[in-house]
């Protein structure tokens, strides 16, 4: 009797061995889900998750609770959420900075490409292209002619060293054959208001109804859009793209588990995520904040991460960014 009990205790464990994904996708969510923002309250990021907070509750049948970690960058969230069990109740708000910090920060102590599993793409924006209207140029291809006259006379403002405007004008220097000064400011306001008072000349932000306001009085000029072609919001300003081919970045927001979660659970969370992202309601938040939801399955996602490592692996050791 008692080898019989053995026997069916470790057939039972070799059972649940074999098929673990399946029962976690049967079972899964069975408990509220924890979405890490690893930046402050009021973030855009920050501002993204608390909207999805009710609709992927609905769809998931538990409760979302919404956390911020923030510190180092975003390290100190990134890495909570890395050192998480893999089973889904724990997520991450993530960005940009999330796949380029480990290369700029020695001190990140986490891998973009290994430490996280991609579960879905929330939405993306692109960034505007502006100068102060004392510098001679209506459009992209008079602002690199005079540059390229001018090297070295031309500085560019970003929210800090690292930031994503930072890298993207990098990028764009890069593009053009450009040597634009960068001068670094702390957020992207103090930059924007630099090249209002003509401290710098140039600056390649997120767009805002502020930068809007600016733009019709005057004040700032908006020569371009950062993303592969024109945005249905700003229709009249051409793509970097039209002036230099291929030139396309986004600022971009999603959501990672730790690696090793199972499929079939990312796959939950994914569904959930897309089925948020259309309803109307959210799409009109999504369209109020400048930006376009990009539903996308988990892989997709995952493979634009990739590319954006790649992209930004090279614009750093062309820059001669090193790392501190």
């Amino acid at each position: 009797m008692m080898f019989r009990r053995q026997w069916l205790a470790l057939s039972a464990l070799a059972l649940c061995a074999l098929v673990p994904c399946a029962a976690q996708a049967d079972t899964f969510p069975s408990r509220p889900i924890k979405i890490v923002v690893p930046f402050a309250a009021g973030g855009t990021g920050d501002v993204l998750i608390r909207s999805l907070q009710e609709p992927m509750q609905r769809h998931l049948g538990q409760p979302i609770v919404v956390e911020n970690r923030l510190g180092a960058s975003g390290s100190m969230g990134t890495v909570f959420v890395r050192n998480a069990p893999a089973d889904g109740y724990t997520l991450l708000q993530v960005g940009n900075s999330t796949v380029t910090t480990p290369m700029l920060q020695k001190s990140a102590n986490y891998d973009s490409q290994k430490d996280l599993a991609a579960v879905g793409l929330i939405a993306t924006t692109p960034m505007v292209f502006l100068v102060n209207p004392v510098v001679p140029a209506t459009d992209l291809r008079q602002l690199i002619d005079h540059a390229r006259a001018n090297p070295g006379k031309l500085e560019f403002s970003s929210a800090g060293r690292g930031s994503l405007a930072h890298l993207a004008t990098e990028s764009f220097n890069q593009a053009a054959g450009l040597k634009m000064v960068f001068v670094p400011y702390q957020g992207a306001a103090q930059a924007v208001n630099a090249v209002l008072a003509g401290e710098v000349k140039v600056a390649l932000t997120t767009p805002s109804d502020a930068i809007n306001a600016f733009v019709s009085a005057g004040r700032l000029r908006m020569l371009a859009v950062s993303s592969e072609k024109r945005s249905p919001l700003l229709p009249d300003v051409p793509a970097i793209s039209e002036t230099l081919p291929n030139f396309s970045i986004n600022a971009f927001f999603g959501i990672s588990a730790p690696a090793g979660t199972p499929a079939p659970v990312v796959a939950r969370l994914n569904d959930a995520l897309n089925k948020s992202l259309a309803e109307p309601a959210m799409q009109a938040k999504l369209k109020a904040l400048g930006m376009f939801p990009r539903p996308a399955n988990a892989d997709s996602f995952a493979q634009m991460m990739k590319r954006d490592h790649a992209l930004w692996t090279s614009v750093i050791t062309k820059a001669g960014i090193e790392a501190e």
